[in-house]
């Protein structure tokens, strides 16, 4: 048994010297009568896999490396998010081939360990059973930047637990999710360890601000402050009454704790007509035209009056482009999505909840629920300055000859200063805001070759037709 043993170990060495015949470029003497061959330097062991294929003795390792390194960056890939795919490349998720690691592993075979080792190595390279894994490194900052168009597609946001004070329920927290990139990247990385093609997209969780156990430390008995304006629910007054209910709806509700701050655009969101709005009018410049949404600025505008006497702390706030006739001066806030927004914080020392409603038909009450008044709020403006406004004219072709329409009216503009008062009991703060009331012209359209002088004499407050102004009326005099 013993000599058969020793004839097979003789035998399996004499042909592993006789396969690395056609490798060996160099021969070092290692102990009396025995050879062992080497690849030449800077050359793989002969017939050894990298990465799946066979490392060539021509082009140079290197060479060859770096050659799969930008075939690498533009291979595509799938990205799996449920049933929902994401085609993008490793360059783009910051996916190299490593190129200077994976060499110095190819060139370890039949030079590193004893000579049973390099001898065991080189013989399984040479029949092709030794494949050396490719090396990759990524870059979490490419990565970051390469998954943002998925970020944002599986982006969701957390929905916070609130009250239906009409239906006297509780409706429960969502939570929402995010893209996890460190995760995904893994995913990616030991994927491409198994030569796989198609990785999964990872998601964690994004808790809500307010929870459930959040609405039981909210006392509704209590009233902080309320605020309540009128609307008109007849004619174009119907269209802006059904924007009002919509975004009162969505605001109606809500919880603050103490510290969170409130965004009236997020909470409210885009006015499409897909979401339920309709055309109403809304300010463009210094007209009014039918827009999207309009009539949601007086839910803007009785919000804030109503966290203004409570007390909170304002952090954006908006005037229109002319007084509202729904509200004092300085007691508006327009909003325009998503570039102006009214955003105040919940400085009370504790949660509140926004209740938005409808006493009766016509009349909204913005309330901020939660405890008592933490201070006596007194509000009043002065006017600094006047500006006299301007008639303008426009012919229409559809109007019959001879024919004129007062299109709107005309309105002086307004510097306002608002001065609010905070009595705590035991001090007393002030505040003061400013609010820039633009001139809103006087606009008549009239049929083509129509005699101007058939018009109307200018209004108190005009200071002459747009383009020809007289001196009849300067700005800053009061009486213009």
């Amino acid at each position: 048994m013993t000599a058969a043993r020793t004839t097979t170990r003789r035998l399996l060495r004499a042909l592993l010297w006789v396969s690395l015949a056609t490798c060996v470029l160099a021969v070092a003497s290692v102990g009396v009568g025995i050879a062992l061959a080497l690849p030449a330097e800077g050359r793989p062991a002969c017939g050894l896999f990298v990465g799946g294929r066979v490392a060539p003795v021509d082009p140079s390792l290197g060479t060859w490396l770096e050659n799969r390194r930008r075939e690498l960056i533009e291979e595509r890939v799938l990205l799996l998010d449920g049933l929902d795919a994401h085609e993008t490349t490793f360059g783009e998720l910051g996916v190299e081939l490593d190129v200077a690691a994976t060499m110095q592993a190819a060139l370890l075979p039949g030079r590193w360990g004893d000579l049973s080792q390099r001898a065991n190595a080189l013989l399984l390279a040479r029949y092709g059973y030794l494949d050396v894994p490719l090396a990759f490194s990524v870059d979490l900052r490419r990565a970051d930047v390469g998954l943002r168009p998925i970020a944002q597609r599986v982006r969701r946001e957390p929905s916070n637990a609130h009250l239906n004070l009409t239906a006297h329920e509780r409706v429960s927290d969502i939570p929402g999710a995010e893209l996890d990139v460190q995760a995904t990247m893994l995913s990616v990385m030991q994927g491409m360890v198994d030569g796989q093609d198609v990785f999964f997209v990872h998601t964690r969780d994004v808790p809500a601000e307010v929870t459930l156990d959040d609405l039981n430390s909210v006392d509704v008995t209590k009233v902080a402050a309320s605020f309540e304006t009128k609307f008109s629910t007849r004619g174009v007054g119907g269209r802006r009454a059904q924007n009002i209910e919509l975004a009162a709806k969505a605001i109606d509700g809500m919880v603050l704790k103490p510290g969170q701050a409130f965004s009236f655009n997020t909470v409210v969101g885009r006015r499409t007509l897909e979401r339920g709005y309709t055309w109403a009018p809304v300010i463009v410049g210094d007209e009014l035209r039918d827009g999207v949404g309009g009539g949601i600025c007086q839910v803007a505008s009785t919000l804030y009056a109503s966290a203004l006497y409570s007390a909170m702390q304002i952090t954006e706030r908006w005037a229109h482009g002319r007084p509202s006739s729904y509200t004092r001066m300085g007691l508006d806030a327009t909003v325009s999505y998503p570039s102006k927004d009214l955003r105040f914080v919940n400085s009370l020392p504790y949660p509140v909840i926004l209740h938005v409603f409808f006493p009766e038909k016509g009349l909204m009450r913005a309330e901020i629920l939660g405890g008592e008044p933490v201070a006596k709020v007194k509000y009043q403006y002065g006017v600094s300055r006047t500006s006299a406004f301007v008639r303008r004219i426009v012919q229409k072709p559809w109007i019959q000859p001879g024919k004129a329409i007062r299109k709107q009216k005309g309105i002086k503009g307004y510097s306002v200063v608002s001065m609010v008062e905070l009595d705590y009991g035991t001090r007393v703060d002030k505040r003061s805001y400013y609010s820039e009331y633009r001139p809103t012209p006087e606009i008549f359209w009239v049929s083509p070759g129509y005699d101007e002088g058939e018009l109307p004499e200018l209004p108190q407050g005009a200071k002459g037709v747009e383009g020809r102004l007289t001196e009849s009326a300067q700005d800053g005099d009061p009486s213009g």
